[in-house]
């Protein structure tokens, strides 16, 4: 099985003001580039479904660490 990458640096796509949460609406924290697409969470929500979304996803923007994990 291929182990994931987190990107924590290097990301072409940055957040902005106007990236919002895709679960609350909240300022987004980490982005998730998945097969078909990309998940914006807030740090809440993205440390609520870090565990299954870390697996699944191509990569994992988390520039300010919201995922505690270690590269």
């Amino acid at each position: 099985m291929e182990r994931q990458m987190l990107e924590t640096q290097g990301q072409q796509r940055e957040l902005t003001l106007n990236d919002r949460c895709d679960s609350c609406g909240a300022a987004a924290r980490v982005i998730a580039t998945m097969l078909n697409g990309e998940l914006l969470f807030c740090g809440h929500h993205g440390r609520k479904v870090k565990n299954v979304l870390v697996p699944k996803a191509l990569h994992v923007y988390d520039p300010e660490g919201e995922f505690n994990l270690v590269q």
